[in-house]
């Protein structure tokens, strides 16, 4: 076996994992020159082995910025009868660049399905990386059909925005030892676009939500995705935070799952709780999210919750509750516009920043016009 041959199939194995977690979808491609070119022969199946060579050198193609090469690759592949899995994969794959070639030299972007107006957070999923495409696709699905999340007034933009140009990031983020990106193109790209968060999948670094944005990377499962989203809401970690977290985070306000006891001998505030509708003193019991602090935090669970373990995927019903109130009322914790709005004040450029700015406040009022039901 060549050299090459072996990188091809370490290639082909690195993606196996991601072919399993796609299930049976059917995703719409648009129909364009390069698929016209491609011949289609539905008579016979390719081979498993025969399709995953070739979606790996449409990959590398693509790494090595050979788009227009790639996106013929992809198409030709499409066009062919496979393994129902890989068809979904290569379908993704093929709209995708498909869709980037047309719109390269294009002042328009291709443009976004609407979602629903009653949604008080609006995600946009946006990648660089045409690796964590499926992975983007996987966690949609998964949370359209998780039964935790029916409740709650959070809607995800049907089509991830795909930016392998202009955006990049990188796991140490200006030394912050946490996986970042850069903005500042992306905002001026998207800013018709009425999506009020983001989530931002890159290749590699680690999970954290910064203001209205989250960042994941390639191994984060979808119950790491599902314990961000509660940061978006005001949730608080009730593992021990690092000492300098623990500083910032334990001289706070109090959050939906974690309430705070400044001194030894003073008494447990739940007024908070009560407030949102968290009936929980009985559940009171104390969480470790300060063990690095000298006060004492407090949770709204007997058990182990997926702010702690998020493998658990353990969400209370009170929980569920207060999170659907915050949503509803309590819009305390800042959309994505304040991260752009921050970006440009940094950069000295005042008008984009007031826009950004007006942007969060008209998410503000959108989202307060129920305060007087507490």
């Amino acid at each position: 076996m060549t050299v090459l041959s072996k990188w091809v199939l370490a290639l082909a194995c690195a993606l196996l994992p991601v072919w399993l977690m796609i299930e049976h979808t059917t995703l719409a491609v648009e129909t364009t020159p390069e698929s016209l070119a491609a011949p289609i022969n539905k008579s016979t199946q390719v081979s498993k082995t025969a399709a995953e060579q070739h979606l790996a050198h449409g990959l590398v193609l693509w790494r090595d910025k050979k788009y227009q090469q790639s996106a013929q690759v992809f198409a030709s592949l499409a066009a062919e009868k496979l393994d129902p899995q890989l068809q979904t994969l290569t379908n993704l794959y093929h709209y995708h660049a498909s869709a980037f070639i047309h719109n390269e030299h294009s002042e328009v972007s291709h443009p976004l399905s609407a979602v629903p107006k009653n949604c008080k957070q609006k995600l946009l999923f946006v990648t660089a990386d045409l690796e964590s495409l499926p992975q983007a696709e996987y966690f949609r699905k998964r949370f359209s059909q998780d039964p935790r999340m029916s409740d709650l007034s959070i809607c995800i933009y049907e089509q991830t925005w795909f930016d392998p140009i202009d955006l990049v990031c990188k796991e140490n983020w200006q030394q912050s030892g946490r996986l970042g990106c850069q903005l500042l193109s992306l905002a001026e790209k998207i800013k018709t676009v009425p999506f009020t968060h983001l989530v931002m999948f890159a290749k590699k670094g680690k999970a954290n939500v910064h203001n209205g944005i989250m960042f994941l990377d390639r191994k984060d499962t979808y119950d790491v995705f599902i314990h961000e989203l509660a940061h978006f809401s005001g949730f608080i970690d009730e593992y021990p935070l690092s000492k300098m977290l623990a500083k910032r985070v334990c001289a706070g306000v109090d959050a939906p799952n974690i309430v705070f006891k400044k001194t030894k001998h003073s008494k447990v505030d739940t007024k908070y709780w009560d407030s949102i509708g968290l009936s929980s003193s009985a559940d009171l019991t104390a969480a470790r999210t300060c063990d690095n602090h000298s006060t004492q935090a407090y949770k709204a669970s007997k058990k182990l919750t997926f702010m702690e373990y998020h493998d658990t995927a353990f969400i209370p019903a009170n929980y569920l509750k207060a999170w659907q109130n915050q949503l509803q009322n309590t819009p305390n914790q800042p959309s994505a516009h304040v991260n752009f709005a921050q970006l440009y004040e940094q950069s000295n450029n005042l008008p984009e920043s007031q826009f950004w700015r007006a942007k969060y406040q008209q998410y503000l009022q959108t989202n307060t016009h129920k305060i007087g039901n507490l």
